[in-house]
């Protein structure tokens, strides 16, 4: 099972840990999702792109990632990579905080974190 990461979970990011034991596939940027923050990150669904690493995990690492994403709100939708179908967390409930331009979470001070 593929997913892909933008926020907290990319490598380097608070969050990471929750892929220890996952399957690096790669980057790729995923069009119709734009990145907001406010203390998290948010996809939202919308006109640009957002960068994101996707990831070959176990069943046991998606239902830890799923549970934890899922009590905070975000939605999993499935979306296509250049490396197949991949499941991605999405904020399904609009914007939220600033939006980073770039779409791309490495552009967010993470300062205090």
């Amino acid at each position: 099972m593929r997913i892909a990461v933008y926020g907290t979970l990319r490598r380097g990011k608070p969050l990471h840990w929750y892929l220890e034991g996952a399957h690096f596939l790669g980057e790729d940027w995923i069009t119709g999702y734009e990145l907001y923050f406010d203390a998290l990150p948010y996809a939202v669904r919308g006109s640009g792109n957002l960068k994101v690493e996707v990831y070959e995990v176990t069943d046991e690492i998606f239902e830890g990632i799923n549970r934890m994403e899922t009590n905070a709100g975000y939605r999993p939708v499935e979306l296509s990579t250049k490396f197949g179908r991949a499941f991605l967390w999405e904020w399904p409930h609009g914007p939220r905080g600033e939006k980073v331009e770039s779409g791309d979470f490495d552009d967010v001070d993470l300062e205090g974190w």
